[in-house]
């Protein structure tokens, strides 16, 4: 008998391959009972490989639009499972076990992953349930009363100083053309690392802001850790750009002049033994929580008000009436933040319902052990649940059938406010601490454009409205999507009290604004 394999038997022996392959995907693919329903793919069987490789994590809302009335989903992709949450009575029953539900891994992997920190730091900083010291919960910690208080006001009074800089000298060349977009990324980066780290801060180089947003852009492979010098040469040049600034940062003692939240941040890590190198490297993906999403969010929220004249319009009353101080002898006009916040809700109100319906990120958690949750749920030990923003800020059950509508209004009414509903700053108890140095910053910068100028975009008609701009795929560690081209508008004084000086203050107190939380 010849020992050679006929095409015959060489087809079928493929074909028994491909069989068994296919069963075995099936059987590691398969749902229990109690588990939520799966979700069916495309394609069969690697349908789902293929939609996380080709769409990203849009794919997770992609699979909430298909099945637009079903709470939980899972995804099984081989032996790992990944849950999909959306209806917010379902998020509170995570939130009541949020000892075995927990975000804490991923702040570990943010530390390997994003910041690059040694084994020796990462072991300090990892969750004790996994073998570590726990330290990332102790940075938390010390970082919590920064962020109120003296330290807050500190960080937004030195914060409002670099906008008032930039605004005037943009009333000193209007009226011209800006990108909107970059004007928005240029002014923030500046005036939020200036309150950060004070006198010394890296951002002040044009070559360390731009190496920022290449590490922040270059994110999705860099996170992938296979040779990122080449496969992710951009983001990893860009990282150690900022990592080698944030060094010498360091040697100089650049938090003696730094925020509260600089000197609560060094302090604590270096009090449990982290190399100077290693918290440099914390510092640069600490960039990312600081920047990263305020950024987009401060832009959003100025084209959804400018886009809007009936409620651009209500928001300047609103400002002129409450928060702007105008002195007619010395000429000057001083937008106070506290007034913001204490008396000007619908500004606030409008900021939250651009968060809602512009945030497209998702909230993400481990499973520690298998609980059930509503007493229904099965979700078993190992796997990823994945909350969609953008499903659960368009649920009807929350907000009602206008849940797809801009409508600030609905952050006005107490009893609208239902718990679960919005989850922009977090669910407890993984809520953002710089929350509200993110909105006072965002306030005073869209306050003091809108009070100034007049923003119009150079393709429109005069008083023609503004197009949507064409968006695209952002970084993995932006909740906001990206433009895919420049917004180029036309920047004019205004001119009631354009010959004023205009100024920012803050009135001293807890600096809280009231933020809807999840």
């Amino acid at each position: 008998m010849s020992s050679e394999i006929s095409p015959i038997q060489g087809f079928i022996s493929v074909l028994v391959a491909i069989v068994l392959i296919v069963a075995s995907i099936a059987r590691l693919n398969g749902v229990d009972s109690r588990e939520p329903p799966a979700a069916k793919p495309t394609v069969p069987l690697l349908g789902h490989v293929f939609g996380l490789l080709w769409n990203g994590t849009a794919y997770f809302q992609q699979l909430c639009d298909k099945n637009p009335n079903i709470p939980a989903i899972t995804i099984p992709i081989f032996k790992a499972k990944t849950y999909i949450i959306t209806a917010p009575w379902l998020l509170q029953a995570v939130q009541r076990n949020s000892r075995i539900i927990s975000f804490d891994p991923f702040l570990s992997f943010a530390t390997d992953r994003i910041a690059g920190c040694s084994k020796h730091a990462q072991n300090i900083l990892r969750e004790k349930p996994a073998g570590g010291q726990g330290g990332n919960h102790n940075v938390i910690h010390a970082m919590h009363p920064t962020l109120l208080g003296d330290g807050l006001d500190d960080m937004n009074e030195s914060m409002i100083k670099r906008l008032k800089l930039w605004n005037d000298a943009l009333a000193a060349r209007a009226p011209m053309k800006i990108d909107l977009c970059e004007w928005c990324r240029e002014v923030i980066t500046v005036a939020a690392s200036e309150s950060m780290w004070g006198e010394l801060n890296p951002f002040k180089s044009k070559v360390i802001r731009d190496a920022f947003w290449d590490f922040e852009g270059g994110m999705n492979a860099l996170l992938l850790k296979f040779l990122p010098q080449l496969t992710a040469r951009r983001g990893w040049k860009g990282r150690e750009t900022l990592f080698n600034a944030f060094v010498e940062y360091y040697k100089a003692d650049g938090t003696k002049s730094g925020s509260q939240l600089a000197k609560a941040r060094w302090n604590c890590l270096h009090e449990m033994g982290v190399s100077l190198e290693d918290i440099a490297r914390l510092e640069t993906s600490m960039c990312i929580g600081l920047l990263a999403n305020t950024v987009p969010t401060a832009f959003w929220f100025l084209f959804d008000v400018c886009s809007r004249p009936e409620i651009l319009e209500k928001i300047r009353g609103e400002l002129y009436e409450h928060a702007v101080h105008i002195d007619p002898e010395t000429k000057s006009a001083i937008v106070d933040l506290a007034d913001i916040r204490e008396h000007c809700p619908f500004i606030i109100a409008a900021l939250q319902e651009s968060l809602r319906t512009r945030n497209t990120g998702r909230a993400t958690r481990l499973v520690y052990e298998d609980v059930v949750i509503d007493n229904k749920y099965l979700l078993k030990k190992g796997s990823i649940i994945q909350i969609p923003y953008q499903a659960v800020h368009e649920h009807e059950k929350v907000w009602g059938s206008t849940s797809k509508n801009f409508d600030p209004t609905r952050f006005l009414n107490r009893t609208q406010r239902k718990v679960g509903g919005f989850l922009e700053f977090g669910m407890s108890p993984n809520t953002c601490p710089g929350r509200h140095f993110a909105a006072g910053e965002i306030l005073s910068f869209v306050a003091a454009l809108i009070l100034r100028f007049d923003l119009t975009p150079t393709i429109s008609s005069p008083g023609a409205p503004w197009n949507e701009p064409e968006i695209q795929p952002s970084s993995v560690v932006t909740s906001f999507a990206a433009l895919k081209n420049p917004l180029l508008v036309s920047a004019t004084p205004r001119e009631k009290y354009q010959d004023y000086d205009w100024d920012f203050r803050v009135t001293r107190g807890s600096g809280r604004f009231e933020l809807i939380m999840g």
